[in-house]
C-alpha cells in the first residue's frame, strides 16, 4: 500500500514540475475545461476569444491571416430600451335636470399606466365631467375617443382610429363630435 501512494505522489510531483502544455480540442467534441487559461478572459491586448496562450503569445484559434492583421472593432454602445409609453381615454355620462352629459377626457402620451389614466380622467373632469372613470390604459396602438348625441340620450365610443371611433358612434344612432386620441 506504501508503494502505491509513494508511486503517485512521485508521479504528481513530476507533473507538477513539467512543464504545462495544452490540447486543442476545437472541433474534436471535447469540451474545454473552465479552469485552462483558453476558457479564462484576458487582460493582454492582443488575447482573442477562442484562442489561447503557449509558451507567451497568443495563437488564434482558426482564424485567417485578414482577422489575425485587422484589429478587433471596438464594442458598439446598445441602444438605449425606448421609455414606455402609455396612453388612457375616460368618459362620464351623468344627468342635469332631466338631460343626459356626456364628457371624456384623453391623456396624451405618459410614460406609465397610471400616470396615462390619472391625466384622461383629469381632462375628462376638466371637460365638465362628474364621475369619470379611465375605460383602460394602452402601451401600443392608437387610441381615439367621441362623444354623441341624440334628442334624448348621450353616450361615447371609442376605436384604434378616429374613422372607427366615429363608425361606431354613428352605429348607436348619435350625432357624434370630431374624436381626441392619438397613437403612441
Amino acid at each position: 500500500m506504501r508503494t502505491a501512494a509513494l508511486v503517485f505522489a512521485i508521479a504528481a510531483l513530476i507533473a507538477l514540475a513539467s512543464p504545462a502544455r495544452e490540447v486543442f480540442a476545437q472541433g474534436k467534441g471535447v469540451d474545454t475545461p473552465s479552469d485552462t487559461p483558453a476558457a479564462q478572459p484576458s487582460d493582454r491586448p492582443n488575447a482573442r476569444p477562442g484562442g489561447s496562450s503557449v509558451g507567451g503569445r497568443d495563437t488564434p484559434s482558426q482564424s485567417t491571416p485578414a482577422e489575425t492583421d485587422t484589429p478587433a472593432a471596438a464594442p458598439q454602445n446598445e441602444p438605449a430600451t425606448p421609455a414606455e409609453r402609455w396612453n388612457s381615454a375616460a368618459a362620464a355620462i351623468w344627468h342635469v335636470g332631466g338631460r343626459v352629459r356626456v364628457a371624456i377626457g384623453y391623456s396624451g402620451t405618459t410614460s406609465s399606466a397610471e400616470t396615462a389614466r390619472s391625466r384622461a380622467v383629469s381632462a375628462c373632469a376638466d371637460a365638465g365631467g362628474r364621475g369619470c372613470k379611465a375605460i383602460g390604459a394602452w402601451n401600443a396602438g392608437c387610441l381615439y375617443i367621441t362623444t354623441g348625441h341624440t334628442a334624448s340620450r348621450a353616450g361615447w365610443a371609442s376605436g384604434d382610429s378616429s374613422e372607427a371611433a366615429m363608425k361606431k358612434c354613428r352605429g348607436d344612432g348619435f350625432t357624434c363630435k370630431p374624436p381626441i386620441g392619438g397613437c403612441l
